[in-house]
């Protein structure tokens, strides 16, 4: 019995080897995993995000107008060049990275209850634990993170370079040992865990809110066309403006939805709040609807027969 256990725990204590060679997407799922796990990766993902909002509101707003012949569609078209960049830097990144490994070669290592040993055809290293206090993990990789704030230190391992599917368990068994999940540092129930939650929900309700707003103007912008007895002759054309309004209030249903997707009981109250104010959008739509033919022109009428005519001046 002694004799068994003993070899249990030898088992248990075996290092778990690695060999493999990084890849481009190895690299570029690294970074975009340390994007996630920083707060100057997060700004710039929400930056980017913010941007391309903007630009495409503007976009659109541009299009709906009176003076749409004059969009300044060379700014809009380099702010979609700029957010393709943005989105490809992580890939650009470990493009440049990728040459320099390719010079070590192929890479073979053991991890255990002490640290890192890593060697390769030209060098070899030894990594302490206290230098990578935190990791992450995505479907390919377990990435660890420096301790300072951008986490400027990067250690890749791949899943793929264990020869057992089993020791990707112990490798990650050993990293939960020693390190702090970087998507965890904070358990469910702590007090910036419940902030966040509390914070998702506001957030939630207020983007419902705009969406209800934003349909109630989109509805509004069309009174004088859709009622020719109170307001008779040639309208100015806003169901472009409408429409715009119409797209915007759908995505802030959607953003309303995409930020309490996780809470159980914010998504059922989202879900049944979101049918409520996506009716009122049924309604606006439904009026909006038969104009959008005349999207180009800069006035509308509509006929006895309750079809509308489009005026260019």
């Amino acid at each position: 019995m002694a004799e068994g256990r003993e070899t249990t725990d030898a088992v248990a204590e075996r290092p778990v080897e690695l060999a493999y060679r990084p890849s481009v997407g190895d690299l570029a799922s690294a970074l975009r995993a340390r994007a996630r796990s920083t707060g100057a990766g997060r700004f710039q993902r929400r930056a980017l995000v913010w941007t391309v909002a903007v630009a495409a509101v503007g976009a659109l707003l541009s299009a709906a107008g009176s003076g749409r012949r004059d969009t300044p569609w060379p700014l809009y078209a380099g702010l979609v060049v700029f957010a393709v960049f943005m989105t490809a830097v992580p890939w650009l990144q470990a493009r440049q990275l990728h040459r320099l490994a390719e010079r070590q070669g192929d890479i073979r290592g053991t991890v255990d209850d002490t640290g890192i040993r890593l060697t390769t055809a030209h060098s070899s290293a030894t990594l302490d634990w206290h230098l990578y206090p935190r990791y992450s993990e995505t479907p390919e990789l377990f990435v660890l993170l420096s301790a300072d704030k951008s986490a400027v230190g990067v250690v890749v391992l791949p899943k793929r370079a264990v020869a057992d599917p089993e020791d990707v368990d112990r490798l990650r068994a050993v990293l939960d040992g020693r390190l702090v999940r970087a998507d965890a540092v904070e358990g469910p129930g702590g007090p910036q865990s419940r902030g966040r939650a509390v914070g998702r929900g506001v957030s939630s309700v207020g983007l419902l809110l705009l969406g209800l707003l934003l349909f109630f103007f989109a509805f509004a912008a069309v009174q004088h066309a859709a009622h020719p007895d109170r307001f008779p002759g040639i309208q100015n054309n806003t169901a472009p403006i409408s429409a715009v309004m119409l797209v915007l209030g759908t995505l802030a249903v959607a953003g309303a939805w995409w930020l309490v997707r996780r809470m159980t009981a914010m998504r059922i109250v989202t879900a049944v709040l979101a049918v409520l104010v996506l009716l009122a959008g049924g309604a606006a739509l439904y009026r909006v609807g038969p104009m959008l033919h005349c999207w180009g022109s800069d006035r509308i009428a509509r006929g006895p027969d309750g079809a509308y005519a489009c005026y260019d001046f």
